[in-house]
């Protein structure tokens, strides 16, 4: 009974957003689990078309952490086109997702939460949208920038976009739908992960050693 009681007495002096952080981490941890075995079933290639077979031979090589990321081209919700490395010089987080997915929600609202941190270390976010969004509907990328990241007013330092066939099989290609890449000023693969909300001390400590750098 007594420790029961201190159980409760614990639990009300939680305040409520330390409560809402231990379900999120709890929701993610498992949603994670659930489109790991998920992801492994429907690789890229299976969401693919004969007509896009050409796509597999512009692919060079396949991102490798400590290697010099492979460079992708893609296009913005405003239509502008990028390679990445036009962003050779800064850290960029090169962030893949599925719009249906809950914890690329989340991810979303909890990078906008440490937008000005990110900005400060001089970090490019560039969030795009996986080929065909893994092969089912959801809200386009400009659609899902507004709804989760609309705290966060339009910034060249976090652009929204759709990934080709060849970045989401270059960086992507057993189809997780959370997945991102930190990349050095340099151009070289740092680290790569999930769930930016449930790793977000990874990032703000790749911000911070970017910031250290510069």
């Amino acid at each position: 009974m007594i420790e029961e009681y201190r159980q409760v007495e614990e639990e009300r002096r939680m305040t409520r957003s330390q409560r809402v952080l231990l379900f999120g981490r709890s929701i993610a941890a498992f949603a994670m689990i659930v489109f790991a075995a998920y992801a492994t079933m429907i690789p890229i290639d299976s969401l693919t078309s004969p007509s896009d077979s050409t796509a597999h031979a512009q692919i060079q090589t396949a991102a490798k952490v400590g290697a010099l990321a492979p460079d992708i081209a893609f296009t913005t919700v405003d239509g502008s086109e990028y390679q990445l490395s036009d962003f050779r010089g800064r850290p960029v987080m090169l962030w893949f997702y599925a719009s249906w997915c809950p914890t690329c929600q989340v991810g979303t609202m909890a990078v906008a939460g440490v937008i000005d941190q990110l900005k400060l270390a001089g970090v490019q976010i560039i969030q795009l949208q996986l080929y065909n969004n893994l092969g089912y509907p959801g809200p386009t990328a400009e659609e899902f920038a507004r709804q989760y990241a609309s705290s966060v007013p339009r910034s060249p330092n976090w652009l929204w976009g759709d990934a080709s066939l060849v970045a989401s099989y270059t960086y992507d290609p057993q189809g997780y739908p959370d997945i991102y890449f930190l990349i050095d000023e340099n151009g070289t693969l740092r680290a790569m992960d999930f769930a930016p909300h449930v790793t977000m001390d990874k990032i703000l400590e790749f911000a911070q050693a970017a910031n250290r750098s510069g």
